[in-house]
């Protein structure tokens, strides 16, 4: 959960400190451990822990340094785990590259970045309290938000955004309760069936579902294109007018791109959670993610890869909040290799004599009938789990539509019959 921090002079004077303190103590010893990695491809992880707590522990509060060097040791324990995984292969498949730990530092300067334990902080009506700070001693700030679930509180961090001058704080809690539009209730939820589901994610259609009672959704995915035409646009406009003054960034392109990411992910937060609290309500228990061939492609190769792909919305935003969002609501996320689904028919289970036509058709020219491409790699993602007979919803009848503005209604799920044999 992320608030706005509203410091006074005083304040802001400490919060500088303490996070630049804070960001000093990890970017030391980051470096003290890259530098062994690089020259033995091992890392003392105890000993730098020792070394740097006895220096930082009366600057900034032991309890303080403790979080920040717990933090960079869970860093390189998890990208130990990572080349472990690599070489097994077992990385997720929004994972193409695995790199050590990286500084806190950005545009040339130390960021302001601190690690705060459950305990060295607590909520006291619109003020937040913060001790255990050494030298620094304790502050006191407004903070601006609404707290939207509850639990045991985790964890903080605290951030400085230079180009919107802003501070945030990021609390992490075991979550107990969750509002949402409004009402609330306990997480994980129980599923209301055992129905299994396949996702295809595609560009003109972002999500196409197929629940194996044979209905399905059609997530509308061109706002997201949208979007990220019209940014890239306005930025190569204001980009060219810095480059003829010799410059390469600016604030102001900085926020562009800031404001670029949170409309794709506002918009990816609202298809995840539309889709999955229609998954909840349909009585699907699991859902199958194919995962696109292309997305770890190299920019230049394939005509749609760079732009289309990569950079019209976050492959990996996309699917981790698939699998959050799937958590909350008690549904198991499985990714799977999409190979061909697009390309095999959902009758006769052939790929010869069938292919794409106009439009995001997919025709089989055997039994002479055109379905939704989308929904037929949906249909060919579950088909890889279990065997299911093909329904209407293939062929567009009875296919609920998801579109910005609108918010489903699990009872209009469409009037597909389940499991008949296609048109």
């Amino acid at each position: 959960m992320c608030i706005e921090l509203l410091p006074d002079e005083v304040a802001d004077e400490r919060l500088r400190t303490l996070c630049n303190l804070s960001s000093k103590l990890w970017n030391e010893m980051n470096y003290a451990r890259r530098r062994q990695f690089f020259e033995t491809k091992r890392v003392d992880l105890k000993q730098t822990y020792k070394e740097f707590y006895e220096r930082y522990k009366k600057l900034i509060g032991s309890v303080t340094a403790q979080q920040i060097l717990i933090k960079n040791y869970e860093a390189w324990k998890a990208f130990f785990s990572s080349l472990k995984a690599k070489k097994e292969g077992r990385l997720p498949p929004y994972i193409k590259k695995v790199n050590p730990p990286g500084y806190r530092k950005k545009g040339g300067r130390r960021t302001l970045w601190t690690v705060l334990r459950n305990d060295q902080y607590r909520i006291e009506g619109e003020y937040i309290v913060i001790k255990g700070l050494g030298a620094i001693g304790s502050i006191r700030v407004r903070y601006s938000g609404r707290i939207h679930i509850s639990g045991k509180q985790g964890r903080a961090e605290i951030h400085y955004d230079y180009d919107e001058k802003k501070w945030y704080m990021y609390i992490s809690y075991e979550v107990e309760k969750k509002i949402v539009r409004g009402s609330s209730f306990r997480i994980p939820l129980k599923p209301l069936g055992n129905k299994e589901a396949g996702i295809d994610i595609g560009i003109n259609n972002l999500l196409a579902v197929y629940v194996d009672d044979g209905s399905a959704l059609l997530v509308n995915g061109r706002p997201l294109k949208a979007i990220s035409f019209y940014w890239r646009e306005k930025i190569s406009e204001y980009q060219s007018t810095l480059n003829r003054y010799g410059f390469k960034t600016s604030k102001r392109i900085r926020r562009m791109y800031k404001k670029w990411r949170r409309q794709i992910k506002s918009y990816i937060n609202w298809a995840v959670r539309n889709t999955i609290e229609w998954l909840y309500h349909s009585g699907v228990k699991k859902i199958y993610v194919g995962h696109p061939k292309y997305a770890s492609q190299e920019p230049g190769k394939g005509s749609k890869v760079n732009f289309e792909i990569v950079h019209v919305w976050s492959y990996g935003y996309l699917l981790r909040r698939l699998k959050e969002v799937a958590e909350e609501y008690g549904i198991e996320v499985e990714h799977v290799d999409e190979k061909d689904t697009s390309r095999t028919c959902p009758i006769c289970r052939a790929i010869e004599n069938h292919k794409r036509i106009s439009r995001g058709l997919f025709k089989c020219y055997k039994h002479n009938i055109v379905f939704n491409a989308d929904l037929v790699g949906a249909f060919n993602i579950l088909a890889k789990s279990r065997a299911i007979t093909p329904s209407p919803a293939l062929c567009g009848v009875g296919v609920t539509r998801l579109r910005p503005g609108v918010r489903l209604n699990p009872a209009e799920a469409g009037d597909v019959a389940p499991n008949l044999p296609t048109l």
